[in-house]
């Protein structure tokens, strides 16, 4: 699937405008808003993975919601083909909340940056196990230039080693396997145990409740994104009460 998708995005990004929007909202900082609330609460109409998760929800309606009860950062797949994601949610979101939103894409291009910044994003993503370590420092470099901060999105020690000395500020550790997109929280769990340095670490993907909080938290996790859990919750308000239950 991973390589589908790889195949995929070229195409996706040369659609992408040539016009960008003038962007006249100020960057806000999420380190600083995770500090308090760590939760990165997705908007995610489908995946690979899970198929269609909800079509029908309003994504501007969802972030809202999220945003009232808990979330720190709001995440938007603009991943088109494989997530039914749009830059155009991106950009509707960022100008209905007061919290920092993050670009959640496969960021192969600076086209995709200028995109994200353009459409209000706050931060992007950057996955290591898609981009050498020289694309990560230049992505890196074009994400600085424009003001964005960057969550680095790793699987194992390896991966880290390719983002070690851009000084990052914000680590996601993801359970999801790309290429197979199954879940395994053994080895995230292990992952955030063994790394350090300066940066808040993130627990990525398989999150469904309180007990999946007090895991990750317990190997070291400073943050939570969470995504499918959300989408398919009939009251929102329960769900965040029930993650903020996991850290303590």
């Amino acid at each position: 699937m991973l390589d589908e998708i790889l195949k995929y995005k070229p195409i996706e990004v040369g659609e992408l405008p040539e016009k960008l929007p003038f962007r006249e909202k100020e960057i806000l900082n999420p380190v600083q808003f995770l500090k308090t609330k760590p939760f990165i609460a997705e908007i995610k109409k489908a995946s690979p993975s899970a198929g269609d998760i909800n079509l029908d929800i309003s994504p501007v309606k969802q972030a809202v919601l999220y945003e009232q009860h808990g979330a720190g950062v709001i995440s938007v797949l603009t991943d088109k083909h494989f997530f039914k994601g749009s830059f155009d949610y991106l950009k509707e979101i960022s100008e209905k909340v007061s919290i920092p939103v993050l670009c959640k894409d496969f960021i192969i291009s600076e086209k995709q940056i200028d995109m994200a910044y353009a459409f209000g994003a706050d931060m992007i993503l950057l996955i290591a196990a898609i981009l050498s370590e020289g694309q990560i420092r230049k992505l890196s470099e074009k994400a600085a230039e424009k003001g964005l901060y960057v969550l680095y999105e790793i699987h194992s020690i390896e991966e880290f080693d390719k983002i070690r000395d851009l000084s990052p500020k914000l680590v996601g550790v993801n359970s999801r396997n790309l290429n197979t997109f199954e879940i395994n929280m053994k080895n995230a769990c292990a992952v955030l145990g063994n790394i350090r340095g300066d940066f808040m670490k993130i627990a990525e993907s398989g999150i469904n409740g309180v007990d999946d909080v007090v895991n990750f938290k317990n190997f070291g996790a400073d943050g939570f994104l969470v995504g499918t859990y959300l989408m398919k919750s009939g009251d929102i308000g329960y769900s965040f009460r029930e993650l903020y239950k996991g850290l303590g």
